[in-house]
């Protein structure tokens, strides 16, 4: 009943300032204080016995980043952004560019559109793959230890995603310790550099995941699978589910990011204002109409 009531109240407020005409300049001192994280994986073509969903071309990502310097967006990695949040600071037009999985192409493809742009990239590496081909599925090529250094030291931040890809809510807590906490060992014995972030794959995780990551001081925050923006509260308060949002090619160039970024924004505003996560896409179409 609570609960009932709460979504009742939320909705007459947020409709109270439409009639008003101040839902818009509420919106846009919330982006004020908020920042999206996107997510990638591979930039290329799609190969054989790949999921489409896993790739944005070349072209069409360097027309994301395009659109992102037209509109003046700072690009920054993860680590970055929190302190920009918890430092107060207007964050309008700041957004994370992040990549899972560490496919190959992200070092010669992803690194170097970077760079022309002066953007930066958190880059989510799995710790079985580093260096590896694999044939399962079509062929995957992922990034060595050299390259991944190399990025690094250029200003791209690396993090992990675990050691073995699969979802850290299907494995037995007796393997969760290696599958967390052996990538702080392996990419600092082999790079020299402590890792601060890991990207749950598929954005599972729980209470218990949480717990484990906690015993391990180095980790400073986790991407959860939830769609929103990140804002002071959610780094302070739940550094180990921040919010980003995956971009696909839907065919229409820089139009599909700028429908992510979107996305990101309201329903990071709506959750902000307390709508519940499973009411969030009704309210994203109710502010669309507003907005």
């Amino acid at each position: 009943m609570y609960r009932v009531l709460r979504i009742v109240l939320v909705v007459a407020a947020i409709a109270g300032m439409a009639y008003q005409g101040r839902i818009k300049e509420d919106f846009e001192n919330y982006k004020m204080h908020a920042i999206p994280a996107l997510m990638y994986h591979s930039i290329s073509d799609v190969p054989d016995g790949w999921p489409a969903d896993l790739c944005v071309t070349p072209e069409v990502f360097e027309a994301h980043l395009k659109y992102l310097q037209a509109q003046g967006y700072n690009v920054v990695t993860a680590p970055q952004a929190m302190v920009l949040l918890k430092s107060r600071q207007n964050v309008m037009n700041t957004v994370i560019l992040t990549f899972d999985d560490g496919y190959e192409n992200n070092y010669t493809v992803a690194f170097p559109l970077l760079k022309k742009y002066g953007f930066r990239g958190s880059f989510y590496i799995v710790g079985k793959d580093v260096g590896q081909v694999s044939s399962q599925d079509g062929v995957k090529r992922y990034m060595n230890f050299t390259q991944l250094k190399e990025m690094h030291q250029q200003g791209m931040e690396i993090g992990s995603h675990s050691m073995s890809h699969d979802p850290l809510t299907s494995i037995k807590p007796n393997f969760l310790p290696w599958e967390i906490y052996q990538p702080l060992n392996l990419f600092y014995e082999k790079m020299g550099f402590w890792i601060s972030g890991i990207a749950f794959p598929n954005g599972a995780y729980n209470d218990a995941i949480i717990a484990e990551i906690r015993k391990y001081f180095k980790y400073e925050y986790g991407f959860s699978g939830q769609t929103g923006c990140n804002t002071l509260k959610i780094v302070t308060e739940m550094p180990f589910a921040l919010r980003r949002a995956g971009v696909y090619d839907r065919g229409h160039g820089a139009r599909d990011v700028e429908k992510v970024l979107q996305k990101c924004y309201i329903f990071g505003y709506l959750e902000a204002k307390g709508v519940p996560v499973g009411l969030l896409d009704k309210g994203r179409r109710m502010l669309q109409g507003i907005l």
